[in-house]
């Protein structure tokens, strides 16, 4: 198939010139690539863009070989069928179809579009940009707009906070009220005054003063004690600056890190180095370790508790004795009732509120295992626990009356105590109750002497014998630190889905009671992040942990 192909150029000063090529084949070819029938050299054409084939009749069959398809009679299109006369445009050329001479089978005109042709064509298919190409006006929409906004946006929530009875009025229809002004639900305190506005606002279009939050909040302790906390944007700073209402029913408590890390991320500085805190600013990345709080005693016997940095070799003195591998060992232990297997739980519950363990208690936790009985002929009589003057006198007593009523069968008791006294029997006499009342107290005092040296008090407390034959018998306080953490608001209730293992790692081999089974920080970083936390753990900002410091004498209405 033979093709012409005439291209128009032009010259200077409006002339025209044209010249006329040869193509044989097939398919007209139309591209930037240099193998195709028809070159054009415009970045917006791609390397093979279109092809034109004839179709008989002086028809022709235009093709797009591009996904954005190609312009033909000023239409986008991939494929159609046109005749001649029909024009296809790719960038700054234009390209015609043209009926057959009589030695070609078909033909085409290849021409630039001038500069004045392009803009046109630009300008046809622009859109709209501004309103001076519609017939809109700018003045009256505007004026409309802005009556709307000032009627209902100013005027009537305005005249309903002058006029209750129009604000009800005004909140039963769908009109702008009272309510229209407010940027949000009430913080759930506050809901019970929620449609009395002026219990916080005091004056309109005024911001909220701190008279109106002292005026409920008299008693709270002040947030700031200037004495402790010399620090300007503490003692200076508005309520509102930290509690923002109308935040949702939980939006009082501002919980974002830098509530803390603001002031604490350059306390040293903001302080002039008064403060002996390091500088933190967030928990998974820039925290110290914990400051555990452990028992001691001073030089004078007094308890001083001593805080000091958590680490894997500390030592818990509490006083106690106490092997947690006996305890908690698989197989269970031999009990009064039977075989029985202790977990953690059988001994550390939780108080109510989970946030606390409550005490560990001898008479429902230990007893049962560790009974105080001190004589085999009365097993079921036991002395009390935790009092050593109320064992002696428990012993005192029990062995004084066996003494003087008799009948007690034992073989290195005098006879006057073996002899049983029957009903009219005469009384004894000042030498029998003299020898009575004395093996009395020497039994007595044998007895206190097992329990405490023996297998019971010394299983678990150290024992000082008495320093002379009136003293008493001395057993080391029992001082467990029961909250380690004092800085810090831990609770259990929110850990349920761990195991006890998990934090308190080798309790079930521990075989001393000074061993500190208590996790550092890096046991909590395992799940805990700091604000920005990482995928799979949680975010914790300060206040998950810590409580703002408040004054233990001032409260927020004699703060200043």
């Amino acid at each position: 198939m033979r093709w012409l192909i005439r291209r128009v150029l032009r010259k200077g000063k409006g002339s025209v010139s044209y010249e006329e090529d040869i193509h044989y084949g097939e398919v007209l070819t139309i591209g930037r690539a240099s193998d195709q029938a028809i070159f054009l050299p415009d970045l917006r054409a791609a390397l093979r863009h279109a092809s034109v084939t004839p179709t008989g009749s002086g028809q022709y069959r235009v093709e797009s070989l591009i996904i954005a398809g190609i312009r033909v009679d000023g239409q986008i299109t991939y494929a159609t069928t046109v005749g001649a006369g029909a024009t296809i445009e790719i960038g700054t050329t234009r390209i015609t179809l043209l009926e057959a001479r009589q030695d070609y089978d078909a033909a085409v005109e290849v021409a630039p579009l001038d500069r004045s042709e392009q803009a046109a064509a630009s300008a046809r298919r622009a859109k709209p940009t501004s309103l001076s190409q519609t017939w809109l006006a700018k003045r009256w929409p505007s004026w409309i707009g802005f009556l709307a906004v000032l009627v209902f946006g100013l005027l009537l929530p305005m005249a309903s906070h002058v006029a209750a009875p129009l604000d009800k009025v005004l909140r039963a229809a769908p009109l702008p009220s009272l309510a229209s002004w407010s940027s949000g639900e009430l913080d759930a305190a506050h809901h019970f005054f929620g449609q009395d506005c002026r219990s916080c606002h005091e004056n309109a279009f005024l911001m909220v003063r701190d008279t109106a939050c002292t005026r409920c909040h008299a008693g709270t302790p002040a947030h700031a004690d200037p004495a402790r906390f010399n620090v300007p944007e503490l003692g200076d700073a508005r309520c509102a600056t930290c509690h923002k209402d109308h935040n949702g029913t939980r939006g009082m408590i501002d919980r974002d890190q830098r509530l803390c890390a603001d002031c604490h991320a350059d306390l040293s500085v903001r302080t002039q180095k008064a403060s002996s805190l390091p500088d933190i600013r967030d928990f998974g990345r820039d925290h110290p370790q914990f400051h555990v709080n452990l028992p001691a005693w001073g030089n004078d016997g007094t308890f001083t508790p001593k805080v000091t940095p958590w680490n894997a070799t500390l030592k818990e003195n509490s006083g106690l004795k106490f092997d947690h591998a006996v305890h908690l060992k698989a197989d269970g232990l031999n009990t009064p009732k039977g075989r029985k297997t202790l977990t953690c739980a059988s001994c550390h519950t939780p108080e109510p509120g989970g946030a606390a363990m409550k005490p560990i208690a001898f008479e429902t936790m230990c007893r049962e295992c560790h009974a105080l009985g001190f004589d085999t002929l009365a097993p079921d009589r036991q002395v009390p626990h935790a009092n050593v003057g109320a064992v002696v006198y428990t012993l005192d007593e029990f062995y004084a009356r066996r003494a003087l009523e008799g009948g007690y069968e034992d073989a290195r008791a005098p006879t006057i105590v073996r002899e049983r006294r029957r009903p009219g029997s005469p009384p004894l006499s000042r030498q029998e109750q003299v020898e009575a009342l004395a093996w009395a107290r020497d039994r007595a005092r044998e007895a206190a002497r097992t329990l405490f040296t023996g297998k019971a008090c010394v299983t678990c407390h150290s024992i000082a014998p008495p320093s002379g034959p009136e003293g008493d018998w001395r057993i080391a306080p029992v001082r467990v630190a029961g909250a380690w953490y004092t800085g810090a608001g831990f609770t259990h209730a929110r850990h349920t889905t761990m195991a006890c293992a998990d934090c308190h790692a080798g309790a079930e081999r521990s075989k001393a009671s000074n061993d500190l089974l208590i996790p550092g920080i890096e046991n909590c970083r395992q799940c805990h992040a700091g604000g920005e936390a990482p995928d799979g753990k949680l975010a914790s900002t300060c206040i998950a942990c810590h409580r703002y410091h408040q004054s233990d004498m001032l409260t927020l209405d004699r703060r200043r």
